[in-house]
């Protein structure tokens, strides 16, 4: 394969922009990922991949709830990235207005919509694994707010 003729077309492949939580004891957990795709109607169901050492993945796949929460962002929530996308930011919630939930993950205010999802199963896919979740609940928060739609310049790096 030539990489320098493959990147820039592979990254052509359009994606949203969502902060993926969960809560390890009452700790919350989060984190920025773009690699999220529908994968069913009936029962709803999404794919999510993520590099397998994430603490994130031990919190969904550890807990005996399963559960991850998907906060999708708008163009509007463009100051909820920064503290997210560092994996060495150990309190990316700081200052960062929550909605409470009967399911106790953490879920941001200020973003789009929320889905609460179930894990399922996992798929190893190279460097990172799929994680299949079913949606057992969710809401639009923001009808009038458009999503993040991305593109990267190159299909091999974020």
């Amino acid at each position: 394969m030539e990489k320098d003729r493959v990147a820039p077309a592979l990254g052509q492949i359009t994606s949203g922009l969502f902060i993926a939580t969960a809560t390890v004891g009452e700790e919350p957990i989060g984190m920025l990922c773009s690699f999220v795709e529908q994968a069913s109607f009936q029962p709803p169901m999404l794919t999510i991949a993520l590099a397998p050492d994430r603490r994130l993945v031990e919190a969904f796949t550890l807990d005996e709830r399963k559960l991850l929460g998907l906060n999708i962002l708008s163009t509007d929530n463009q100051g909820l990235i920064g503290p997210f996308a560092n994996p060495n930011n150990e309190d990316p919630f700081q200052g960062v207005p929550l909605v409470k939930n009967s399911y106790h993950l953490p879920q941001l205010e200020r973003a789009l919509a929320f889905l609460v999802c179930e894990y399922r199963q996992e798929m190893i896919a190279g460097d990172h694994h799929v994680y299949l979740f079913e949606v057992l609940d969710g809401e639009l928060t923001d009808a009038d707010a458009e999503p993040v739609m991305r593109v990267r310049r190159n299909g091999f790096t974020y």
